[in-house]
């Protein structure tokens, strides 16, 4: 056992008190682990199992000395027989190390995501009909809070003067794109509502926010590509399209496993031959790309939208969706050209995939999905295993 101590985790005999135990599973939930250390330990499991309320699934840790797995493969079995789900994870006692270590990290993910404040500003767009959430399941299954802001909210906070801030970035802005196809109003209009929503997200302490965006421009004439561009790049923020609170809640799940920023996509196009998905939306991170430029929105041909080339590299598409976002579809692939067509979102990728791309049309959940640069499917899949106990 000494070998495991420092890994991230509380180490507890069974020799604990009945009750002290009980109560301290309930308070950690699902993450309590059985190591089973040697043979001959059985009987003892049953009698602490008899004594405790374990929760499920029960996960013994085995090690590849002292009988340990042959002891766990009979607890598994003895297990089974009383219809408790549970598993094995087995290793060297270096690798059973690693393992709490990554589970001691996801813990501390998964407080986070429990702590977080997401913002849904003006609602859902009424066309994301298969994109809502249960609420009550969301919050006992994940823990975070949903803040319900009105859009007017918004609306009145672009009429403030920009401040120097704001004047600073929309130069920035500007001055680092390759060209530049929107005129200096539209580019000021852009930064008041960058400015609206940053005040906005810091009044409210929110950790990520999505707003209900082709409604903004039906009221004001401004989308809010640029805004959400800049948000997805500050530390610890998140801004998702269309007031889409699964696809909002994968971006927060794959900023906190892996520091980075992420793009929300449109399904524009899938070639079955080549296994291929065409992504697309008209705001990206500028962080995710090797150059870009300033453009018009898609569908209105006004304001302003981010058309970004993104490097040619390995990348994981991943959605996290259902009543209480448990389902989940996540996939290796890599960005083989960047398109300019006409006619769809500014931003537009063509990704391979490892896995068949026939899912986009058989048992996709639903249309937008977040792409995250480099191969990040294991630790993701690693994550969702952890936090939800499948």
């Amino acid at each position: 056992m000494s070998e495991l101590k420092g890994a991230g985790a509380t180490i507890l005999s069974s020799a604990e008190p009945a009750d002290f135990f009980s109560d301290l599973c309930s308070k950690l939930g699902e993450h309590v682990y059985i190591f089973i250390g040697t043979g001959g330990s059985e009987g003892e499991f049953a009698k602490f199992f008899n004594a405790t309320r374990l929760p499920q699934p029960i996960v013994l840790l085995s090690h590849s000395l002292n009988n340990s797995l042959p002891a766990a493969m009979e607890t598994r079995a003895y297990l089974e027989k009383q219809g408790i789900k549970s598993r094995i994870v087995h290793g060297t006692m270096d690798r059973l190390k690693a393992q709490i270590q990554r589970w001691s990290q996801f813990a501390k993910i998964q407080t986070t995501l429990s702590e977080s404040r997401l913002g849904v500003l003006g609602g859902r767009s009424d066309w994301l009909i298969a994109s809502g959430i249960d609420k009550d399941a969301v919050q006992n299954r994940w823990g975070f809070e949903l803040v319900e802001i009105p859009l007017n909210r918004l609306l009145s906070a672009i009429e403030d003067e920009m401040t120097p801030e704001t004047v600073s970035l929309m130069n920035s802005f500007k001055s680092h794109a390759v060209s530049v196809d929107a005129s200096d109003e539209e580019l000021r209009s852009a930064a008041k509502v960058v400015q609206s929503m940053i005040g906005i997200v810091r009044e409210e302490n929110l950790d990520a926010v999505t707003v209900k965006c082709f409604k903004l421009f039906e009221e004001t004439g401004i989308t809010g590509c640029q805004s959400l561009s800049f948000l997805n790049d500050l530390d610890g923020k998140i801004a998702g399209c269309e007031g889409d609170i699964p696809a909002t809640f994968t971006m927060m799940l794959l900023k906190q496993i892996t520091g980075q920023s992420t793009f929300m996509a449109n399904v524009a196009d899938v070639d079955l031959d080549e296994n291929t998905v065409i992504l697309a939306h008209c705001t990206i991170p500028v962080s995710m790309i090797e150059k870009y430029d300033i453009t018009s929105h898609f569908e209105t041909g006004a304001s302003v939208a981010v058309r970004g080339t993104l490097p040619k590299k390995e990348v994981t598409l991943a959605k996290i969706w259902g009543d209480d976002l448990t389902d989940s579809w996540i996939a290796r692939g890599r960005i083989v050209e960047n398109l300019s067509n006409d006619s769809a979102c500014r931003t537009q990728i063509r990704v391979k995939l490892e896995e068949p791309v026939d899912y986009f049309l058989e048992r996709s959940l639903a249309n937008h999905h977040i792409v995250i640069l480099g191969d990040h499917a294991t630790k993701i899949r690693e994550f969702l295993s952890f936090a939800t106990g499948c």
